[in-house]
């Protein structure tokens, strides 16, 4: 009897966890919060989030905790100051986690290496260097529109000396993705 008091017990609490048990990256959304959605949005879904402002190379983030093994970056329409308080009433248009917890619907996610991604989204096409912050992005043969999937820095093998920008198929078979990203401009 206490053994089944024990399972009915596990399942109410299973069904009492907060959606983002399970972090999905979707076209437009990651672990629940979608783009388009307001900050004030995202905490009626998520009463217990804990949000701070914080920033990437100087552009204005909110850091959305929804666990501790969840976290999700968020930048809203127009906000440029990292310095700014939260603005609640503005709209999500950018979605980033380095959570290796949340994952594609084909199972890809942050700390996966790029050749066991490679299953799941085909041949990595191009390694690429932005120009500006010198970060590595890797597209693959059937990667889904709407992601982007930045890898560790250093990962591409450039046929130049490394100079920004530079693109290449080549990569280091040790590197993983570091984040994976949606947005409303993809």
């Amino acid at each position: 009897m206490l053994h089944k008091i024990g399972i009915m017990s596990a399942l109410v609490w299973g069904l009492a966890m907060p959606a983002a048990a399970e972090c999905l990256i979707q076209k437009d959304s990651i672990g629940g919060i979608k783009l388009g959605q307001s900050l004030k949005q995202v905490k009626q879904k998520f009463p217990k989030a804990k949000m701070e402002r914080t920033s990437d190379d100087g552009v204005a983030l909110v850091a959305i905790t929804l666990s501790k093994d969840i976290l999700v970056f968020a930048s809203q329409d127009g906000e440029e100051d990292p310095d700014a308080p939260i603005k609640f009433h503005k709209k999500i248009d950018f979605l980033e986690t380095d959570s290796p917890a949340c994952h594609t619907a084909s199972g890809v996610h942050p700390g996966m290496k790029i050749k066991d991604a490679e299953a799941k989204l085909g041949k990595v096409k191009e390694v690429h260097l932005s120009a500006i912050e010198s970060r590595e992005y890797a597209i693959f043969a059937r990667q889904p529109k709407h992601f982007t999937f930045e890898v560790e820095r250093g990962t591409g093998i450039y046929p130049g000396k490394g100079e920004a920008p530079n693109q290449t198929r080549r990569y280091r078979k040790t590197r993983h993705i570091s984040l994976i990203s949606v947005s409303k401009y993809n």
